[in-house]
């Protein structure tokens, strides 16, 4: 069956998207946070916060790809128009957009802490971009499966 290997095949896009934002948010990033305590002492003060709000955001990640897991199950089981499927799509676009209010948040945030403007107001307004861009593909994506799915509803019903 060919949505079984389409589903397998998003589910691995999927692993190897976890593993690589797990290592990122959860060990590359507070290893980094700890380089930059030794070599900005007068920072130190920012390394416990700056964790969480990284912490914050990933785990908003990882609840979407939670969602991109179940939408991928159930390609899998010939159930791609369905309605939990808009549904969770919805919930990825609002965790991404989401993501992106909170990585600008820490733009601001940043430059009012002292940390003046640098390489990490560049990655956070691309991570902000990244995110909302993804976020606004799966509300499109979301919108269309909806409307696939009143189709696919009412094709069945005159059947």
């Amino acid at each position: 069956m060919e949505h079984r290997k389409v589903s397998r095949l998003l589910m691995l896009a999927g692993v190897i998207a976890v593993l690589g934002g797990g290592y990122l948010f959860f060990v590359d990033a507070p290893m980094a946070s700890l380089r930059y305590r030794e070599l900005m002492p007068e920072y130190a003060y920012l390394f416990i916060p700056a964790l969480v709000f990284l912490w914050v955001i990933g785990l908003i990640y990882l609840a979407a790809m939670a969602d991109y897991f179940r939408v991928c199950r159930r390609i899998g089981q010939d159930r791609s128009f369905c309605p939990e499927n808009d549904r969770s799509l919805s919930r990825i676009a609002r965790l991404l957009i989401g993501a992106a209010a909170i990585w600008l948040l820490g733009i601001p945030l940043g430059l009012l802490l002292g940390l003046g403007i640098g390489v990490w107001t560049a990655v956070f307004a691309l991570a902000a971009a990244a995110s909302a861009a993804m976020g606004m593909l799966a509300l499109g994506l979301s919108r269309l499966l909806k409307r696939a799915t009143e189709m696919k509803e009412e094709n069945d019903l005159t059947v």
